[in-house]
């Protein structure tokens, strides 16, 4: 079992698999409706300006601020 990290310091190309979703509920419920929730796979492809990524998760591809990534954690698949 690999250390979880934050999806904001998770290196690209790698999947990882969510390991716990955000703390505030709103967003958590709001993450899962895009398909990031506790088990999923997903894999963060772009960086952007300002600590952005865009992840792909269950076949789409999501933008998410640094502040919501910081709050997700996973670990490498």
């Amino acid at each position: 079992m690999n250390a979880p990290i934050a999806l904001d310091r998770a290196p690209l190309g790698t999947p990882l698999v969510v390991w716990s979703t955000h703390p505030d509920a709103a967003v958590a419920r709001r993450l899962s409706t895009l398909g990031l929730r506790r088990g999923a796979t997903v894999t963060v492809v772009q960086r952007l300006v300002a600590g952005g990524r865009v992840v792909s998760v269950g076949g789409g591809r999501v933008a998410l601020d640094a502040g919501v990534l910081a709050g997700v954690t996973g670990e490498q698949a």
